[in-house]
């Protein structure tokens, strides 16, 4: 792999960090805001779940490391850790959001049935599509929170366009597609900081 792509996929991995780092701080920023007047659940459960999406990179981070940054769809212990924390990135943020006490159990369940899952049959399939179900969850939280329309953004850029890619990578075998994998990922996130941070602002003005 050439040094300059291999560079452009780290950069592309490292900057989840950033991302999650910067949501964090947007929901601290306007604590006040979203505590007293959205009064979102919990502000400690939505810096839990983003501190997991930086967890979950770590792993990815590292077994990518083992592997050269060279794309291989593989069953082990760091990809199973990468999913985990993922989905409990994503329930943790939608317990911050919205108070359900039937959503809050699907999402419990979640938590415990994707790593669980991981891994049966010596694939992926199962646990993919059961982590559809807090996905959704996750989404609709956000919006029914937001009620802002970018939110679909996120499964778009984070589900649709980093699969598909994902998927051409692994048939094709090409790497330069890893870059876009990690990075659509990260705008996904932006673009729910960004929905964060305009909040306010509209509440403000009208």
């Amino acid at each position: 792999m050439p040094t300059l792509l291999k560079l452009a996929i780290i950069a592309a991995h490292l900057s989840v960090y950033l991302v999650a780092a910067v949501n964090i701080w947007i929901f601290s920023y306007w604590s006040q805001f979203y505590t007293s007047v959205v009064k979102l659940r919990s502000l400690p459960l939505i810096y839990c779940g983003y501190a997991c999406f930086a967890i979950a990179n770590s792993y990815e981070i590292a077994e990518h490391i083992g592997d050269d940054w060279v794309y291989v769809s593989q069953i082990s212990d760091l990809n199973r850790l990468f999913y985990t924390f993922i989905t409990a990135g994503m329930c943790l943020i939608a317990l911050g959001l919205k108070k359900s006490r039937f959503l809050d159990l699907i999402l419990v369940a979640s938590t415990v049935a994707v790593p669980l899952l991981y891994g049966v049959q010596e694939g992926k399939e199962l646990m993919q599509l059961v982590q559809l179900v807090p996905s959704i969850i996750f989404v609709y939280n956000w919006y029914v929170v937001m009620r802002d329309w970018r939110v679909f953004l996120f499964p778009l850029f984070s589900n649709v366009i980093t699969v598909g890619f994902g998927i051409a990578l692994i048939v094709t075998g090409q790497q330069a597609l890893h870059l876009f994998v990690g990075s659509a990922s990260a705008i996904g996130l932006l673009i729910l900081g960004r929905v964060a941070w305009v909040k306010p602002k509209r509440h403000s003005k009208g």
